[in-house]
């Protein structure tokens, strides 16, 4: 593919970083009208700044830094230093379409490939004590008018309103890597790596990003939106804006909403509030990772997570269908499953453990921890009944330090009144092969309890623990 260069746009002859952000615009810019590459060849470290005028940087479909660290300043306003966008268009489609995932009948989705943007206008929950509606959304992949995933839920249903969109998409595979970028003490502004909506098959790759002190919150490092066939690979990131200290507030490194089908492998990510934060996503694997979070915090179906260690915080979730997987996992000082109660959205998935180790420390030696709001009924029919996860342990290795001798499986933490009403969909806790050690090797013995306190299920629930 021909390429032009940064250098052939005043690069090379800017004097200052807000010039320099010009001439990598006008570059990208360019490529884009012309279909051809950008090639940073012989441009190795630059000091950019973001300017007022202009908007983040356009990028095609294949972006290699070859390498390039960029250190940049932001005193101007919040915004991504690259994105890649697709408008969307509105379309109309039938709830019974959806489900069944047939839309031959539907002249712009009929030929070629599109994703459906689906949102239901009608409320899906609503966070208590954040004073918030939340709002559930599907994207959906569509080839030749059929679809080719399914809605993380049903859409056809008395309760639901659809609004939809789409946007054409093309399947070739799309590249943005090789870059390193360093977000300078000077800012008073945040400027977020990338931003990216409406794509099919996109690699992140060899991709890192710091983050100094700062009291700034509410970051967003990559911004992924209504979009399918997402790989983040090799990519660490050092920090967030989320304060620090007493000032600790939310900010996320991966900031994604309405995806499917989304792969995480060699992620590094730690940060002071938590390094996920995503709503609406199906379908996402990460493997090989070292993180400090994830989450789903609502809508979401089927997440494995292979050989990935897990520090201090918690995966979460709620509003959650499907299964969720650990596959050789290390919990560090860490909640391995926290619903969270603040969605008020309890739904039916499974949990399974395969070959992991649990690091007991004194404050976390529980595996699924259920925060209740039981007494506030939910504004849809479809969230009822209020569901715990079932629950299947295989060979999972303890480590047990002394002053820790208990294990328990859940841990439901709510007032009394929560625990009085029954709860559904649990019907099948397991736990096959555990074995306990202190953090030196030796053997060791813990309690395994089903659950720290009293609960009552619609159903009988089958329990097999260890015989010893």
């Amino acid at each position: 593919m021909a390429q032009i260069s940064p250098l052939d746009f005043g690069l090379r002859e800017a004097t200052s970083g807000i010039e320099r952000y010009r001439a990598l615009y006008a570059a990208h810019a360019a490529a884009l009208e012309l279909h051809v590459e950008v090639n940073y060849q012989g441009i190795d470290t630059l000091d950019i700044e973001v300017p007022e005028d202009l908007p983040s940087i356009p990028i095609g479909p294949r972006v290699d830094f070859g390498g390039l660290v960029i250190h940049v300043t932001n005193r101007s306003k919040d915004k991504a230093l690259f994105a890649m966008y697709n408008a969307p268009t509105s379309v109309v489609v039938s709830k019974s379409a959806i489900d069944v995932g047939d839309y031959r009948k539907v002249p712009e989705l009929a030929q070629g490939d599109k994703l459906l943007i689906l949102k239901d206008v009608k409320p899906w929950t609503e966070r208590i004590g954040y004073g918030h509606f939340v709002y559930r959304q599907d994207v959906i992949w569509i080839h030749d008018g059929i679809g080719k995933n399914e809605p993380i839920a049903p859409w056809n249903t008395d309760s639901t309103i659809v609004s939809a969109s789409y946007v054409p998409v093309d399947t070739w595979p799309k590249l943005f890597r090789g870059l390193t970028m360093h977000r300078t003490s000077e800012s008073s502004f945040k400027t977020y790596c990338l931003y990216v909506n409406g794509q099919c098959n996109l690699s992140v790759e060899d991709v890192h990003v710091t983050t100094p002190k700062s009291r700034m919150i509410a970051d967003g490092v990559f911004q992924i939106a209504n979009s399918v066939n997402i790989t983040f690979r090799d990519v660490t990131v050092d920090g967030t804006y989320s304060g620090y200290g007493r000032w600790r507030n939310y900010g996320y490194a991966f900031s994604l909403n309405n995806l499917w089908n989304t792969t995480f492998e060699r992620v590094t990510a730690d940060a002071n509030w938590g390094v996920f934060g995503t709503n609406n996503l199906s379908k996402t694997t990460l493997s090989d990772c070292d993180l400090n979070r994830f989450d789903i915090h609502c809508y979401g179906r089927d997440a494995l997570m292979r050989k990935c260690t897990l520090r201090q915080r918690q995966t979460q979730f709620s509003s959650m269908f499907g299964t969720v997987t650990f596959d050789s996992c290390l919990f560090v000082d860490c909640i391995p499953v926290r619903i969270r109660s603040s969605y008020n959205a309890y739904t039916p998935f499974d949990i399974e453990m395969v070959d992991c180790t649990f690091e007991l420390t004194s404050r976390h030696h529980s595996l699924v921890n259920v925060m209740l709001l039981a007494t506030v009924d939910n504004i849809r029919p479809e969230l009822g009944i209020k569901c715990w996860p079932n629950l299947k342990i295989v060979n999972m290795r303890v480590i047990a330090p002394s002053g820790v001798s208990t294990l328990n499986l859940y841990h439901p933490t709510g007032t009394m009144s929560e625990l009085k009403k029954p709860v559904g969909y649990i019907d099948n806790v397991s736990v096959e092969g555990l074995d306990v050690v202190r953090p030196n090797g030796k053997p060791a013995r813990v309690n395994v309890r089903l659950s720290t306190r009293e609960f009552k299920t619609v159903s009988p629930v089958s329990v097999k623990m260890p015989t010893s």
